[in-house]
């Protein structure tokens, strides 16, 4: 691969290359996404799980956030 045109070895090369990176890209993915779900899912010592905690904080901030849309009106000032 010097510069000039490929051959059909250089091609299936830089295929192979590709499929590799990626496999890897993938494996990593898997990984990360599997840890991520451990640290959501296992509780911690003192017997909380973090999904739960995740879920009522997204419930009370909702029931604020939707208190607040109710007090405000549509109309402009002047």
């Amino acid at each position: 691969m010097m510069g000039g045109p490929m051959n059909r070895r250089d091609v299936l090369r830089l295929r192979l290359a590709r499929w590799r990176q990626a496999g890897q890209a993938s494996m990593e993915y898997t990984v990360v996404t599997f840890f991520a779900v451990l640290v959501l899912i296992l509780p911690d010592e003192d017997g909380n799980v973090a999904i739960i905690q995740v879920a009522n904080a997204l419930k009370v901030f909702y029931s604020a956030f939707a208190y607040a849309i109710s007090l405000s009106t549509n109309m402009m000032p002047m």
